[in-house]
């Protein structure tokens, strides 16, 4: 990433790339999210959402392994907070198994969902917060 861009390592579970300038971050979910490890999701991604109100956090679940309820669960909560500050969120690079969950439940909905990490970057380009606002929570 650019000059003003940095990476945090939050252990060898998630890995955060934070864009100062462009008020995006893109946390990498590396591994398993499930029971063991799935609150430190939202752990990563709280100290986030200041810094990123009216921008764009992107979930890299390319090189997630394995996802059961509770990281299921998790994702919500990291919708929700997105919401609650005014964040776009997008999840990018979903495995298959990830999109058959979030399809049967129709939660898939909730999301907007990108094929790769890449067409997520591609697309902040031309976001503008306020148009593309997501409705609140009822």
């Amino acid at each position: 990433m650019g000059g003003g861009d940095h990476g945090v390592s939050t252990g060898d579970r998630f890995n955060v790339d934070h864009r100062v300038h462009a008020k995006s971050a893109v946390v990498h979910i590396m591994g398993d999210l499930d029971w063991t490890s799935s609150a430190h999701l939202l752990d990563t991604v709280e100290p986030l959402w200041e810094s990123l109100r009216g921008g764009c956090l992107i979930l890299d679940l390319g090189p997630m392994r394995f996802c059961d309820s509770s990281g299921i669960a998790q994702l919500i909560k990291v919708f929700r907070g997105c919401q609650e500050h005014h964040i776009r969120l997008a999840l990018a690079a979903s495995p298959a198994f990830l999109r058959r969950m979030l399809n049967t439940t129709g939660l898939i909905q909730l999301f907007e969902v990108h094929e790769t990490l890449e067409q997520a970057l591609t697309d902040l380009d031309g976001w503008e917060p306020d148009r593309n606002a997501a409705p609140a929570p009822q």
